[in-house]
């Protein structure tokens, strides 16, 4: 009897080793890049679990009770990329206040759709650059508008028969875009984002502004990443009375995500 009851326990010991040994399997995947599921993955796993990035696959090696566990949550993360439209406004006339309202208002009047890929339209008179670029949730996206000038460099060089003055052409660029990562969270949006904006000034210099943030927003809301506020008064007197000059520029960086599905 006692040997029986050995055997017994044996054979219930070896079965029990048996379904706690590690598989492995490789699942495919047909939507989701496989380090965004890697990393979603990585907090419910034991310690001789393991995820690894395949490209468009990931190889699992877990036990056999969970396995199941992990291939249906894989199931249900691996959904469809959403597109997303992306605009990026750099205006010194509009706040985002303001952008909101009247998105309000029109779409209270009637159903608007905006779809596109990329495009650009600027303002000179008020300070106004506008860009759309449409790119996948979660993917990096970079757009990029310029104008190149040619700048006249001089250099002047001293010698024993006096001075050689050598000059060459330089071209400058001055570009305005936006490089940006978004992720999509329900209706929310978390935005990676770097504007910048470059504008050719009468001297030949270059004014610039650029930012570098990480936001959250709501899809369709417009808001604002950056500002520069500059205010400058000069007053002057002679024989024809007092002269004053005002000058304000403020120009901000604004920002809106819509699906474009």
């Amino acid at each position: 009897m006692k040997f029986k009851a050995w055997l017994a326990g044996l054979m219930v010991w070896h079965g029990i080793a048996v379904a706690d040994e590690a598989v492995m399997e490789v699942i495919p995947l047909a939507n989701r890049p496989a380090t965004e599921l890697q990393a979603l993955l990585a907090p419910l796993l034991d310690a001789e679990d393991r995820v690894i990035d395949n490209g468009s696959s990931l190889i699992i090696k877990t036990s056999p009770a969970k396995l199941g566990e992990i291939r249906a949550l894989i199931q249900k993360l691996d959904t469809r990329l959403s597109n997303l439209l992306i605009s990026v406004l750099q205006t010194s006339s509009k706040t985002a206040a303001e952008l909101n309202a009247e998105a309000a208002l029109a779409a209270s009047r009637h159903a608007i759709n905006m779809r596109g890929m990329v495009g650009s339209t600027e303002d000179l008179q008020n300070r106004q650059q506008h860009q759309q670029l449409r790119t996948l949730e979660g993917q990096p996206a970079h757009i990029q508008t310029g104008e190149v000038r040619p700048i006249q460099n001089y250099s002047v060089y001293g010698s024993g028969y006096g001075n050689a003055v050598i000059s060459n052409t330089q071209m400058i660029e001055a570009s305005t875009g936006f490089a940006v990562t978004p992720r999509l969270t329900g209706q929310q949006v978390t935005i990676d984002i770097e504007p910048w904006s470059d504008r050719f000034q009468q001297n030949g210099r270059i004014e610039t502004q650029s930012a570098h943030t990480s936001l959250r927003a709501n899809l369709g809301e417009w808001v604002e990443i950056a500002g520069n506020a500059d205010n400058e008064r000069s007053d002057s007197q002679g024989f024809g009375g007092i002269n004053h000059s005002t000058r304000q520029n403020d120009l901000r960086i604004l920002i809106k995500v819509d699906l474009a599905d």
